[in-house]
């Protein structure tokens, strides 16, 4: 971890927002809740570092982070079909990170191989019954991180 969620919050004060996106601390958040259970300023840390994943990926700037290409790669998927087909996800993943290193990209298909001999990788991608239902549903979410005062709003504020 390049920083802890304090060096993180500092970092942002001061406004190096470019050191906070480039960094892995995010990544490496496991969603526990630990963090957040125990601070004592009552600081939801791991919503915060979901949404500092979610900055750096909309800016282009956890590209080379594995985990990132592994989030981008599942929500297209998920997009796309409404489920994850976990060969797809394990080939796209796999293509997109073994760029530079072609023999991690046949570890990763041993492994498919193996896990598909044990019943554990179906092959077919099947896509769920009102898919386009989803799309409109994830639309409609993206407009609403646009408006400006939504949070106001959640708050039970005007507008």
């Amino acid at each position: 971890m390049d920083y802890t969620p304090r060096e993180i919050i500092a970092s942002l004060r001061a406004e190096m927002v470019d050191r906070v996106l480039k960094s892995n601390t995010m990544w490496l958040c496991t969603s526990c809740y630990l963090c957040t259970v125990r601070c004592p300023a009552g600081i939801k840390i791991t919503d915060f570092m979901y949404e500092l994943k979610r900055l750096a990926i909309e800016y282009g700037l956890g590209e080379h982070q594995g985990a990132a290409i592994l989030a981008k790669t599942f929500v297209e998927l998920v997009n796309k079909y409404g489920r994850i087909p976990e060969m797809k996800l394990m080939a796209t993943y796999g293509m997109k990170t073994s760029k530079t290193k072609p023999g991690k990209l046949l570890s990763q298909a041993m492994l498919g191989l193996k896990l598909f001999r044990r019943g554990r990788l179906p092959l077919g991608v099947e896509t769920i019954k009102g898919v386009e239902d989803l799309h409109k549903i994830d639309r409609w979410l993206v407009s609403k991180k646009m408006e400006p005062n939504l949070v106001e709003r959640s708050k039970g504020g005007e507008k």
